[in-house]
Order: structure tokens, then C-alpha cells, then sequence
């Protein structure tokens, strides 16, 4: 009984240790700088906001003019806005380059944050083109990796932060395959990028939501992707799922994505915000309920099991051909 009443004691002790240490936060936040991607709407819209309204520098790439306006007119003159495409690489490097000249001289970035991300083409592995894949990869990955490297001898200056989002589907394959084929890519260079930057006093941190109500959740959209798809898809393959497929599809979409979205979507800027004023940030951050109970299970668990719990969980619909 004692025994196990000194585990209780030093896991508590343990515990609240952890705690204080996480707590404690970077003093004089005005004198650094960020830089941070997909600004227009989301997380990188309200990260912009809240670093902003703290003291913080901010650069806020905005692939729309509107975006532009918008978040001119709900900040202070202290951020600046610059037009930024993530797949243009000419597009990088003039935003780099607008960065370098406002920089004060000798000063560098304390973070650069890709939060830009699509969701891409919503249909079934079998419906997709690579061109598909093409353009979710551009966005979510291809785009991360560039603006890392144009940027990253500015956050080695000032021994600084990379922050990357990718998702939790970066670890569960449970939506259409552009997206988790970008979000693993993305999981992969941020793992690679933390190893080798180790020992140049520049760290690297993912932030990896669940499903939260944003704009990269659009059902519509979704539902209009799977049908353009479908009609694209040779007669065989028609056949063989049914004309009604896409239908139950949207309709369990509808049912399980809409009770998955949470609004708290403030708790995905407080995980980028630790990972940006921590003094000891983590290098993971899994965000939300869906993700650290339901979807930490299913990539836990042996494939075997978790294969099951999906099926019984997401309900799948099966094609018209594997009923004959």
C-alpha cells in the first residue's frame, strides 16, 4: 500500500510539475516577429487577431484582396498584409522579400506559422485523379515546404519557431485520400525538419486539429466534388457503386461530420499560441475531444480492431456491386 501510495504522490508531483513548466510564457512579445500563412478566413485569420492584440509583429499572407481588406480593418496598423499564394513560388518570395526590408536591421522572424490548407477533392480513392492529388499536395504540403525554406534562414537569425498545421487525419485515414496523402507528407517534413534543425536552436511544432467549423469544411462542396467525380468515372465503375452511392454518402457526411464540428475553434489558436509564446512549447499539439479520445483510439489500437471500430463508427456505405 505504501508503494502505491509514492506512485500516486510522484505522478502528482509529476503532474504539476509538467503543468507550471508549461505555463510559462516569453516576456516582451513586441520586439518579435511572425509570419504566418492562409490568414484570409480560419485559424490563421483569428491567430493573426490574437498576436496581434497581444503587442506581436505580424506578417498576414492573404490570398484575397478581401482578405486583405478585412483584416486590415479589425487590426492595428502594427500588422502588415501581403498578398500571398503558397503555390506560387514567386509568390513566396516576394512576400520573403517585403518581409526583409520592414525587418529592423540584424532583426529576424520568432516564427514562421503555415496554417494555409484546402481540403480538396472529396471522393472516393477509386474516383480520384492525380491531378487531384496535385492540387491538394500544392496547398498543403508542397506550399508548407516552400515557405519553410524561403523563410527559414530569417527564423534561424533569431532562433525562432516553425509552427505547421496539419491534421489529425495525418494519422487516421479516414476522409478522401488528397487531403490525408498531404496531411501525412505534412506530418513526415515537419518530423524530418525537427531532427535536423535540433541543434540550430530553431524549433519545429505541428498542431493536429480534429474536426472544428471552419471554412475548409464545406458539405457542398464536398458533395458537388463526389458528383463531378462520379460522372466522370467509366460506365463499369458506375455500375458498380450505384446511382444512389454519392447520395447515402452526403447523407451520413451530413449526419457524422455535422455532429463532429466543434465551434471551439479558439482552442486551436491557444494550441498555436502555446507553441508560439511557451518557453517550453511541445512538438505536438492534438486539439479537440474528437481527436485525443475517438481518433487517439482507432490509430492506437491493433489495425484489426480499429478497422472494426471504424466501420461500426462511420458506417460506410457499400457499393450496389459487393451486394451481387
Amino acid at each position: 500500500m505504501s508503494y502505491l501510495l509514492v506512485c500516486v504522490a510522484l505522478l502528482v508531483v509529476f503532474l504539476a510539475a509538467r503543468w507550471i513548466i508549461r505555463s510559462l510564457r516569453l516576456g516582451n512579445l513586441s520586439d518579435r516577429y511572425v509570419f504566418i500563412t492562409g490568414c484570409d478566413t480560419g485559424f490563421g485569420n483569428m491567430l493573426a487577431k490574437r498576436l496581434d492584440s497581444l503587442g506581436m509583429n505580424v506578417f498576414a499572407g492573404c490570398l484575397t484582396s478581401k482578405g486583405l481588406s478585412d483584416l486590415n480593418k479589425a487590426t492595428s496598423d502594427r500588422l502588415v498584409t501581403m498578398e500571398l499564394d503558397v503555390t506560387k513560388e514567386d509568390s513566396i518570395l516576394r512576400a520573403c522579400a517585403e518581409v526583409r526590408k520592414i525587418l529592423p536591421k540584424g532583426k529576424g522572424l520568432w516564427g514562421v506559422v503555415n496554417n494555409a490548407g484546402i481540403a480538396g477533392n472529396g471522393s472516393q480513392v477509386e474516383w480520384q485523379t492525380v491531378d487531384n492529388y496535385r492540387k491538394c499536395n500544392d496547398v498543403n504540403l508542397y506550399g508548407m515546404i516552400n515557405v519553410t525554406n524561403v523563410f527559414l534562414p530569417l527564423v534561424r537569425k533569431a532562433k525562432g519557431r516553425i509552427v505547421n498545421i496539419t491534421s489529425i487525419m495525418g494519422r487516421v485515414a479516414l476522409v478522401h485520400a488528397p487531403y490525408v496523402v498531404s496531411k501525412f507528407g505534412a506530418e513526415g517534413f515537419c518530423d524530418c525538419l525537427r531532427y535536423q534543425l535540433y541543434k540550430c536552436g530553431v524549433s519545429v511544432h505541428i498542431i493536429e486539429p480534429g474536426f472544428f467549423n471552419t471554412g475548409i469544411v464545406d458539405l457542398e462542396s464536398f458533395g458537388r466534388s463526389m458528383r463531378s467525380s462520379f460522372q466522370a468515372m467509366d460506365d463499369e465503375r458506375k455500375e458498380f457503386y450505384g446511382e444512389h452511392y454519392v447520395d447515402e454518402v452526403m447523407k451520413g457526411a451530413k449526419e457524422g461530420i455535422s455532429a463532429a464540428l466543434s465551434s471551439d475553434t479558439y482552442k486551436v489558436v491557444d494550441a498555436y499560441m502555446h507553441a508560439l509564446t511557451a518557453v517550453y512549447p511541445r512538438a505536438r499539439y492534438v486539439v479537440g475531444f474528437d481527436a485525443n479520445v475517438v481518433f487517439r483510439l482507432i490509430w492506437t489500437l491493433p489495425e484489426w480492431i480499429g478497422d472494426r471500430l471504424v466501420a461500426a463508427l462511420f458506417k460506410f456505405p457499400i457499393p450496389a456491386g459487393c451486394h451481387k
